[in-house]
């Protein structure tokens, strides 16, 4: 059986025309004389004088890539190297046998309209039946994600889609989006993989559990009137009184909610939760404003986010991956929030380092998001502030 080949490739520099051609050189002469099946590239969006038109056109005429999909962002990720609110361009190229490659765009209009699953798979025109693994990026500012996942969760349960939204709106130019050497600003652009290609995924939110798990007895939508009976403000008063000193003053600027994703479970832990952020509270009523739709009967434990706990996470879910030293070829994509990086850390290349210490030797290529998509569970969600990393074999 002829074996896939993963290839990354990356430039940093000021200028953007010759780092995108030295980017397409190690890629065709690293593939030599195989087929380039599909390439997923990422471009900062610091670049001055940037042609994005010319750009993609390039790498689709000179790769001659099946499928060509990227986007614009803030940073980019490569092997062993975070390149946040620079200059660079990051790319990873593969070599696909018995891969059958289904690329899509999908306008606000088609998002906006989708009811359900069977919608969704009439606009993509892909069976569930195949087992299609996906890939997409999009725009937040035109495309509703959550209704997009919604749809993919549906029609396609169970199955990963990874990717993120395009963060180039935070270096002031606007967000792009670009298949087979097309260029779009709005709506969500992709890949569904089908045959011998396999997805392991993790999500690392990061997070650790305060307190104790309350059950949700009021709330509409996604505001979160009362658990347990008694007004939410005032039990997030009660659970962040009884904190140390340290986790008090952190709660101030990193503190979430955490769903409960399993509700059968007899203890929730760790990784047992979909985080979410707190975007307001009302004094008045007692109310807070929560990032999701809640629903009488959820479970819910406040949560604490810091270098530390997000790094132990990671270490966490890396650890349970498969063994790296496997005999199949493999490639990765970390997409990762424009929130971690240096801003997290303190300073630069912390998660890809971590992963490649743990994982590699491996072919990355990723960017910095303002959301990232992946799963938690056997349901995909729209997140902030992760790491989300495939590894396809």
């Amino acid at each position: 059986m002829e074996q896939k080949i993963f290839l990354s490739a990356f430039c940093k520099g000021k200028d953007w025309r010759k780092d995108v051609a030295d980017v397409v050189e190690k890629i065709r002469t690293g593939l030599g004389s195989k087929s380039c099946d599909l390439t997923v590239f990422f471009v900062s969006g610091a670049y001055k004088n940037f042609d994005r038109e010319t750009c993609t056109r390039y790498l689709s005429d000179e790769l001659k890539s099946q499928v060509l999909v990227g986007c614009n962002a803030s940073g980019i990720i490569t092997n062993e190297k975070e390149i946040e609110m620079e200059p660079g361009i990051s790319a990873l190229s593969m070599h696909l046998p018995e891969v059958k490659l289904y690329p899509f765009y999908i306008s606000p209009e088609d998002i906006n309209s989708l009811s359900g699953g069977n919608n969704l798979i009439n606009l993509l025109d892909i069976y569930p039946t195949d087992r299609p693994r996906f890939l997409c990026l999009a725009d937040s500012a035109s495309c509703d994600v959550s209704r997009l996942l919604h749809g993919f969760n549906e029609g396609y349960k169970g199955l990963p889609v990874i990717g993120g939204l395009a963060s180039g709106r935070m270096m002031n130019v606007e967000n792009w989006l670009s298949l087979g050497g097309a260029v779009y600003t709005e709506g969500a652009v992709g890949v569904a993989m089908v045959g011998n290609i396999e997805f392991e995924v993790i999500v690392s939110q990061g997070c650790r559990p305060i307190g104790e798990p309350f059950v949700i007895t009021k709330a509409e939508d996604n505001v979160l009137f009362e658990l347990a009976g008694r007004p939410a403000l005032q039990v997030t008063q009660t659970v962040l009184e009884a904190l140390t000193p340290k986790d008090r003053t952190l709660s101030e600027q990193a503190l979430f909610v955490g769903i409960v994703m399993d509700e059968k479970r007899a203890n929730f832990k760790r990784g047992d939760f979909l985080v979410r952020n707190i975007v307001g509270f009302d004094p008045a009523t007692g109310a807070l404003m929560i990032g999701e739709a809640l629903k009488v009967g959820q479970t819910i434990q406040f949560q604490l986010r810091d270098a530390d706990t997000s790094e132990e996470d990671l270490t966490k879910l890396l650890q349970k991956l498969q063994d790296s030293r496997s005999s199949l070829p493999q490639g990765g994509i970390l997409v990762s929030c424009c929130g971690r990086g240096r801003g997290l850390y303190g300073k630069a290349d912390h998660d890809v380092k971590m992963i490649q210490a743990m994982k590699g030797p491996l072919p990355l290529t990723g960017f910095f998001a303002s959301g990232e998509i992946g799963p938690v569970g056997t349901k995909n969600y729209i997140h902030g502030y992760t790491s989300s990393l495939v590894i396809m074999r």
